[in-house]
């Protein structure tokens, strides 16, 4: 229960860790597109809310976002790659253990820290959590600014006026650009967009 938002009293906290602002512009998807989508409630089978949380995490955000992303790099490079942490008996037994060892007094990890305490200087078993954060916020909007606005173009060129409306993107990529906005996840969508659209049509030229 090391994340910030674990311990916060908001009810709903972000899907996309760190972000204050929506991680998704449904303004800029076309009317009849958008009509299709569905409000999605996060299962909750614990009886506290931290462990609905953690269950949603593991289940069906940070963790399958995370497994993806592992199992594309490690592909790439013909690399095996486990996650042990993720062994089904260790799991079960974290989400055994009531919120009270996990957040106490506001010190997150907070059972962790007190077993660390016997092997670990106090310095180490009680330093605050550091994340890390890839800079790709910074690199969308600077050094791979060009690249990023073809792939939007392309998506545009693919799915404009079927599902995105072509001006809202742009006006969003634009202020992108302007504000560094607090996330990217929705810049990665139109990203993704424009190289499937890419994809599909080198497809087409092998067949």
């Amino acid at each position: 229960a090391g994340y910030d938002y674990y311990g916060a009293a908001a009810a709903a906290p972000p899907l996309v860790q760190g972000t204050k602002e929506s991680p998704v512009r449904p303004e800029c998807l076309e009317p009849g597109f958008a009509e299709k989508a569905w409000d999605w409630d996060a299962p909750a089978p614990f009886p506290d809310r931290l462990r609905n949380l953690q269950y949603r995490d593991l289940r069906h955000t940070k963790i399958p976002r995370a497994l993806r992303f592992n199992d594309r790099v490690s592909m790439r490079s013909g690399t095996e790659l486990r996650e042990p942490f993720l062994d089904h008996r260790l799991v079960e037994l974290a989400l055994r253990q009531p919120p009270e060892r996990k957040i106490r007094g506001g010190v997150h990890k907070w059972f962790l820290r007190r077993l660390a305490e016997e092997v670990l200087p106090a310095d180490l078993s009680r330093a605050p959590k550091r994340p890390v954060q890839t800079p790709q916020r910074e690199w969308l909007a600077g050094p791979l600014k060009e690249w990023a606005g073809e792939c939007i173009e392309a998506a545009l060129r693919a799915y404009g006026g079927q599902w995105l409306r072509e001006e809202a993107v742009r006006s969003a990529w634009r202020a992108y650009g302007r504000t560094r906005a607090d996330n990217s996840f929705y810049v990665w969508q139109w990203i993704s967009l424009g190289l499937m659209a890419g994809n599909v049509r080198a497809a087409g030229r092998h067949v």
